[in-house]
């Protein structure tokens, strides 16, 4: 692995080692299993995702990430359709190459609050390569921008009856949330404190108005406060007026000062994470220019190390020499 130079007030050392992409997502429209791709189809805000209702398959993912080092990649559970078993997505992506270590882990879908939830979570678990259990539970207040109808799903007790399992079988669970749900990790994390919990997408900065980005800096400190949360820095600039790195740099820099590189993973999203215009590329020009101020280790451990660790992906099984 190369090691980078400590970082001086005169230069500034960009990351330039391998990435374990720890974030992106697949899917192949032919099979109709993504209700929320077809004509008519929504999730999230309205009209947010419409430009995604295209196939987007390894070849896709492939062609984004020419040229950014990336020696390994996490797929994350993409809204298979919920009158199908979510292990058939598991079952699909096991068909696909692996040579060039490309979705190499998964982290799968489960539905919670079933009489199957169990089962299905210990089906997915009996893939070697499904290492943590997705969920959202990002409810906002404002109706048109809110992923569930309900707010706080996960103080139910019926809700968080799949945490053991989970944490038995020793997955992680990544959650995507808002900030409003920032004490909800936090107690989630001093109730399983085996668990490791991924927040994904830098815990999803919706409201980027002055008191929206306050908030959102305070949940970002609570969340770093559980020794058993960590963070993804992903899909900055879909939440951001425009791609910039003027406006992802101070909160990439706010996220990495609270969680340093050791609690915190790069991840593109993609092809989410290019919604605003952004290519990979650019994105992963973004991340390694406000990362450059941390040291050579943390830095290693941003891009590959945490990712590395989280989802069990051994570096030398990737090709990298520690």
């Amino acid at each position: 692995m190369k090691m980078q130079n400590a970082v001086t007030p005169d230069a500034q050392a960009l990351y330039d080692g391998p990435v374990i992409d720890a974030h992106f997502h697949m899917w192949d429209l032919a099979g109709d299993h993504y209700p929320w791709l077809m004509p008519g189809g929504s999730f999230g805000p309205k009209g947010l995702f419409d430009s995604l209702k295209h196939d987007y398959v390894l070849d896709d993912y492939r062609r984004d990430i020419d040229g950014q080092n990336v020696v390994a990649s996490v797929h994350i559970e993409a809204l298979w359709d919920a009158e199908d078993s979510p292990v058939n997505e598991t079952r699909w992506l096991e068909s696909l190459d692996k040579s060039d270590n490309l979705a190499i882990r998964y982290v799968a879908a489960v539905p919670f609050e079933r009489p199957d939830t169990e089962q299905l979570i210990r089906e997915q678990a009996a893939f070697e390569r499904v290492v943590s259990i997705r969920q959202t539970i990002a409810w906002n207040p404002d109706p048109e921008n809110t992923m569930m109808a309900e707010a706080e799903i996960s103080r139910r007790p019926s809700w968080r009856a799949a945490l053991p399992v989970i944490a038995e079988l020793g997955l992680a669970l990544d959650l995507l949330i808002y900030p409003w749900q920032a004490d909800e990790v936090v107690e989630l994390a001093a109730a399983y404190p085996s668990l490791t919990i991924v927040v994904n997408h830098i815990a999803s900065p919706i409201d980027q108005s002055p008191d929206g980005l306050a908030r959102w800096r305070d949940d970002v400190a609570l969340l770093a406060t559980a020794a058993n949360v960590v963070i993804k820095v992903s899909s900055v600039h879909g939440y951001l007026p425009e791609p910039t790195y003027a406006h992802a740099e101070p909160l990439i820099r706010h996220v990495l000062d609270r969680f340093g590189g050791g609690r915190s993973m790069i991840a593109s999203d993609f092809p989410v994470g290019g919604i605003r215009g952004i290519t990979y590329a650019e994105a992963f020009d973004q991340y390694r220019r406000a990362a450059a101020h941390l040291s050579a280790d943390e830095q290693v451990a941003l891009f590959c190390g945490t990712a590395s660790r989280v989802y069990r992906i051994p570096l030398a099984s990737v090709g990298v020499q520690s």
